[in-house]
Order: structure tokens, then C-alpha cells, then sequence
């Protein structure tokens, strides 16, 4: 073939750098800045935890929920347990015992087993036994009275437990 006086040769190389060099020098710096990004996002979220952190709020321990086994070897010489179910959203059980406890100064001492947990679950039976620790079994709800550390008196029906508690 014969050149042409318009024709050129071109030269198919490049005199810079290669199409992979380049592509390599993309994705560096785009990981670069997305470092970047990440590590000022990631300090600022920190710093907004160690701030948060910062503010302290007093701890308050309750020692009204027991647990079913505690039953018989609570401190005072008479006492009252209430059994009951606080997953039972219809029952107004659980704030009648909340009242009675946050307004307990010369009543007797009340202390609550919330059945739903699932470490009293193997104290649910049919019938109420009072007879020890080892046996006790409870129905939903039970009141117990205790004195010396024996059940003294048992409650099963819902409207006298809650006309106690509400009195």
C-alpha cells in the first residue's frame, strides 16, 4: 500500500503511562479517600459514645423481686410473696403491686416472683404446696403470708389479692 499525502502513520503507543498503571492509580487513591472517610465518620461516632458515656446515672438496686426458691428465707419475721405473671397483659396485678411496695413504710413487707421468668417456671403447678422450698408449687396468682419463715395464710383468688394490695 502506498501512503497517500493525507494518510499518516499513527503510533499505536502511548508515551505515557500504561491503561493498567493508570487504572492502578485510580483505585489506589479511591481507597485512599475512602479511608479517609471512614476513619474521620468512625472518630466521630466515637467521640459522640465517650461523650454519652460521660454522663453518669445512679444505680438502683431493687430487692422486691425474688426469685420463687427465696421464698421461705427472706429476713423479716413476716412478709408477703405475691406470685404473678407479668407477660399477662390484662392484669392489673403487676401495678398494684408496684404501688403497694413504693407505699409499703408501715405495711407489711411485700416481695414479688414474676412467674413468666424462666427460672421460676418449675414452681407452676396445678395446686398450691407450701409445704418447704423443695416443694412449693403456685398457681396463677398466689399471695402467701409468711411468718417465723412458714406460710401462714394463702391467697388464689384475684379480686382479694388486689383488693389487699390496693388497701
Amino acid at each position: 500500500m502506498a501512503k497517500t499525502k493525507g494518510q499518516r502513520k499513527f503510533n499505536t503507543k502511548s508515551k505515557g503511562l500504561s491503561d493498567t498503571a493508570k487504572t492502578a492509580i485510580v483505585i489506589v487513591i479511591c481507597m485512599a479517600i475512602l479511608f479517609a472517610v471512614m476513619y474521620f465518620i468512625t472518630t466521630k461516632v466515637l467521640d459522640n459514645a465517650n461523650n454519652q458515656e460521660d454522663e453518669t446515672t445512679e444505680a438502683v438496686i431493687q430487692y422486691d423481686k425474688i426469685l420463687a426458691g427465696e421464698s421461705f428465707n427472706q429476713s423479716e419475721d413476716e412478709y408477703l410473696v405475691v406470685y404473678y405473671d407479668s407477660s399477662d397483659d390484662y392484669s392489673t396485678l403487676s401495678s398494684l403491686i408496684s404501688t403497694y411496695q413504693n407505699n409499703s413504710d408501715d405495711k407489711t413487707k411485700l416481695y414479688s416472683v414474676d412467674l413468666a421468668d424462666g427460672l421460676n417456671k418449675k414452681y407452676i403447678g396445678d395446686s398450691v404446696n407450701t409445704n418447704s422450698a423443695s416443694q412449693l408449687k403456685v398457681v396463677y396468682p398466689t399471695m402467701l403470708r409468711f411468718r417465723n419463715h412458714e406460710v401462714v395464710e394463702t391467697i388464689t383468688d384475684l379480686n382479694e389479692i388486689s383488693t389487699y394490695l390496693a388497701s
